[in-house]
């Protein structure tokens, strides 16, 4: 059993950290109706680490290998923000999927230009948490509590956005009032900023389900902003617990257990709300 702490220890405290950003980022994300910009800023980030490792031989984790994968995001945030104000010939959804499919692809040319590229290629989807070192767990702290005081700061700003652009009614109005495209910007570069370090150390794949799948877990039971932050740092907690344990006793990646527990507690909660269709509250 102590044998077990010890190694799930960091483990656990980096799947943490990461839920705790990523469960409250989440609620945005889905009642902006943006459910990829997960994947899609992860993969970007991945592409800046990408180029930096292979192109300059910068390490993995390293602070350039950061600002690569940073420099990115930030080029993709204020797109994305411009986008959300001045394109309106095609979905917010399509344009990030496009993001996601260049982003992608130009990733998979620089890694089959390199030796290496498919083991690199698994640590960029999967990433390799079991393995988290203190340093990387000081560091996704540090950026992760910057990131959230500051969401706690201006959450009026955020949450006011956020449901006006859920409100198809008053869509357009939330998206030319002023100072919604700096708001914007500063949400999407908040949000880059937490991918980029957490996509180091968990993966696109890990990051893209803490985002989406506990926000829309929490939605079957209620539709406040604090009750739902609770159900999903709850499933979040609970999913957690039982990847890394089940990872440790069967010898499996922790990566697709918690992600398994994640989605089993989605279907859960959607066979509950079919047995019982009674709205959140």
């Amino acid at each position: 059993m102590i044998e077990m702490i010890g190694f799930l220890a960091l483990p656990f405290l980096a799947s943490i950290l990461i839920l705790l950003v990523l469960g409250y980022l989440g609620m945005h994300v889905v009642d902006r109706e943006i459910i990829f910009i997960d994947i899609a800023l992860a993969q970007i980030a991945a592409l800046g680490a990408t180029f930096a490792h292979v192109i300059f031989q910068i390490g993995e984790g390293s602070l350039w290998s950061y600002v690569f994968a940073f420099g990115c995001t930030i080029a993709a945030a204020l797109f994305l923000a411009i986008a959300d104000r001045r394109i309106t010939q095609i979905t917010h959804e399509a344009i990030i999927g496009v993001l996601y499919a260049i982003s992608s692809a130009a990733a998979l040319f620089i890694l089959a230009t390199s030796a290496g590229g498919e083991t690199h290629m698994e640590h960029m989807l999967a990433g390799n948490i079991l393995w988290v070192t203190w340093p990387d767990i000081i560091l996704a702290g540090s950026v992760f509590l910057a990131v959230g005081i500051f969401h706690f700061i201006f959450r009026k700003k955020f949450i006011h956005l956020s449901e006006t652009i859920r409100e198809e009614s008053t869509r357009e109005k939330g998206a030319t009032e002023r100072g919604a495209l700096k708001w914007n910007f500063l949400f999407y570069v908040s949000m880059g900023l937490v991918i980029t370090v957490a996509v180091n150390i968990a993966g696109v794949l890990v990051i893209f389900s803490f985002l989406i799948i506990p926000a829309v877990f929490a939605l079957v039971f209620t539709t406040s902003w604090l009750g739902r932050l609770m159900y999903a740092w709850a499933a979040g907690l609970a999913a957690i617990i039982l990847g890394l344990l089940v990872s440790y006793t069967f010898d499996y990646s922790c990566s697709p257990s918690i992600i398994s527990f994640l989605g089993l507690f989605l279907i859960a909660a959607g066979v509950y709300r079919r047995i019982r269709p009674k709205q959140p509250v």
